[in-house]
């Protein structure tokens, strides 16, 4: 597994148990813990910048952040440091969104990242280009409700859910992002132009939940050998699960047997008080 595909927690895990985790420069210095060890001519916490209430101009905040770096350049954990905070959180954001973290400044830090979500592959991009994709990306920002997306897009609910799940992961985000932060990825590659986005609050992912198709009455066919009558409606019963809607009961014909009426039932346990274990055994027979 390469550190592009670990999440933040686990490259901030490997940083900290470093065996050389302790000997870090930013760390306190043992004889003064408000010095650095790396440098004690700087505070400790150079990196982040000075207390909110000191001012800081520009000149000095460019000459802080420089001794700050050289500190880096000689910590022998500085590239597990810079993958963990160059790393990206599942809300799209850099994992140390401030400060000089692993010899590179949080300007360097965003625009490598800019950067590296505009480098899509020639290949990677024409597999958006497929209809069933662009159908449920243009559907995706229109609406977010499973069954409204296989609607818009003209598919199955399931089809639907796979594409979505495909395109997230064509995207490089992780499988919890959320909705507009999927669409705000696909927009900066140019996939949505000329595509309207009806925004949410935010907290809708991006791939939905498993989808439970509406569950409504059952029907249940009854009929003999000559017509097909109207489905009978049957509720399901309690305690017993829900029974597929495309469940039928067909009967054979039987030569010297009446053929079958149709009968009306409120009830699946109806049916059977009318046609007992007998009865089906004898015209099984």
């Amino acid at each position: 597994m390469t550190s592009t595909e670990k999440s933040s927690e686990q490259l901030r895990r490997e940083w900290v148990i470093h065996p050389h985790f302790r000997y870090r420069g930013c760390a306190p210095d043992p004889d003064d813990p408000m010095r650095m060890a790396g440098d004690p001519s700087l505070h400790v916490g150079a990196h982040n910048g000075p207390d909110a209430f000191l001012p800081e101009g520009q000149v000095e905040r460019r000459e802080r952040e420089a001794k700050a770096i050289e500190v880096c350049l000689n910590c022998p954990v500085m590239v597990q440091c810079d993958a963990y905070a160059s790393s990206v959180r599942p809300d799209g954001r850099l994992a140390e969104p401030e400060g000089v973290w692993g010899g590179r400044r949080a300007l360097e830090r965003h625009k490598a990242l800019i950067a590296a979500r505009h480098a899509v592959p020639a290949a990677s991009t024409r597999r958006f280009q497929t209809a069933q994709k662009r159908a449920v990306l243009a559907a995706l920002a229109s609406c977010w409700d499973p069954f409204d997306v296989a609607e818009a897009a003209g598919m199955d609910v399931r089809t639907a859910n796979w594409q979505r799940s495909s395109l997230v992961r064509l995207l490089g985000l992780p499988k919890d992002v959320s909705r507009m932060r999927a669409l705000a990825v696909a927009r900066e590659r140019g996939l949505l132009e000329g595509v309207e986005l009806v925004p949410d609050d935010g907290s809708v992912p991006a791939i939905p939940p498993p989808t439970r198709l509406p569950v409504g009455p059952q029907q249940l066919y009854m009929w003999g050998v000559e017509e097909f009558p109207a489905p009978v409606e049957v509720q399901p019963s309690a305690g017993r699960g829900v029974r597929s809607p495309s469940m039928r009961v067909k009967f054979k014909r039987v030569e010297g047997q009446e053929d079958l009426v149709m009968v009306e039932a409120d009830s699946l346990a109806e049916v059977h008080e009318m046609f007992p274990a007998e009865i089906a055994l004898e015209a099984a027979a």
